[in-house]
């Protein structure tokens, strides 16, 4: 293992020279458990999210004595709203380095304390038999469980029974209509889209997580649709009208990284809460499962996590065909006010 007395933490962005190593870090680490299923994002889409505004970022290298990139964290604050978040990741190409990754933790704070943010906020996922290695590591830390997920897979393309129950819920003549978009949204759709954007901070299950509701405007929205552009992501986005006040009710965002052409990622699922009682939420996550295999043909598998408190939705993905995978604990810590003993300098 690498000695802790060897190994200095500094910054890194994508002109770094050794980006793509800190990048492959995390893609590593996660494939220790997963596979080439791992949710890490690769170089290229990291290098491209470095340029969004939507998070003030901080990006840190642990690098050893023979120059090599041993740890890896990323940082990403919030710049709309929730100025009290900070969400990070950690990795370490050894997983029996905890004192290492306990240092990158402890810099990560660190930074966090600096820019004003008191809440921290990490994930880890589970394959469905294995036990969490990293749960142990971050109640020491002092980070608590705040939210708990289930990972679900659908393979694609689904089967004839499936695919003929999809097409007629879709079709239900009774007052809402759904429509599927591949790429951008039509402008006009854009207002309600971000109206819709915002409840998924404020109606939907989020556990004991400290998020405030999000601001969410056409512009954002436009940004956002950008930055998968630049990531060179297929996106797939079906919605439901409701035909008599011309509300939009319902909506599933979907992107295909250019990497992974074989996963799909179902971003955010939401059904507005006066129109639900319809199945819209089968209905638009149904959409998207019978456009993807045209629209992005590679794709094998579409991935989506939800609340485990969510029955409905999760009784919804058991109906479309999906299955379990794994598991998501949100972990979550409150930061004193005071930098801890344990802080490194950068």
């Amino acid at each position: 293992m690498t000695g802790m007395n060897t190994v200095r933490i500094e910054r890194i962005t994508p002109e770094h020279p050794q980006f793509e190593e800190w990048a492959t870090v995390f893609v590593t680490a996660g494939g220790r458990q997963w596979g080439r299923d791992t949710t890490a994002y690769p170089p290229n889409e990291l290098a491209q999210m470095w340029e969004s505004l939507a998070h003030a970022k901080v990006w840190l290298a642990a690098i050893d004595d023979d120059g090599d990139v041993v740890g890896s964290a990323a940082i990403g604050m919030p710049t709309q709203d929730n100025p009290h978040l900070a969400g990070f990741d950690v990795a370490c190409l050894d997983e029996r380095a905890t004192a290492l990754k306990q240092r990158l933790v402890d810099e990560v704070e660190r930074v966090c304390r600096e820019a004003g943010r008191t809440t921290l906020m990490i994930e880890t996922q589970t394959p469905v038999g294995a036990a969490n290695d990293e749960a142990a590591f971050f109640e020491a830390a002092g980070y608590a469980e705040a939210q708990t997920c289930v990972r679900n897979g659908q393979r694609l393309p689904v089967s004839a029974d499936i695919g003929a129950e999809m097409r007629r819920v879709i079709e239900m003549n009774d007052g809402y209509r759904i429509e599927t978009v591949v790429g951008r949204l039509p402008e006009d759709w854009l207002p309600e889209r971000a109206r819709l954007a915002g409840m998924m901070s404020t109606d939907t299950p989020l556990g004991d997580l400290a998020i405030e509701p999000e601001n969410w405007t056409p512009e954002r929205v436009t940004a956002m649709f950008d930055e998968d552009e630049r990531r060179g992501r297929v996106v797939v986005e079906a919605v439901a009208w409701h035909e008599e006040t011309g509300e939009m009710a319902a909506f599933t965002h979907v992107s295909v990284p250019a990497e992974t052409p074989w996963i799909a990622y179902q971003d955010d699922t939401l059904v507005a809460k006066a129109h639900r009682g319809h199945r819209l939420g089968y209905r638009v996550k149904a959409a998207v499962s019978l456009a993807l295999p045209q629209a992005a043909p590679g794709v094998t598998v579409q991935r989506t996590w939800n609340d485990e408190t969510n029955e409905h939705m999760l009784r919804i993905n058991r109906e479309l065909g999906y299955e379990r995978e794994g598991t998501l604990v949100e972990w979550q810590k409150v930061l004193d006010s005071a930098p801890g003993d344990a802080a490194h300098d950068a």
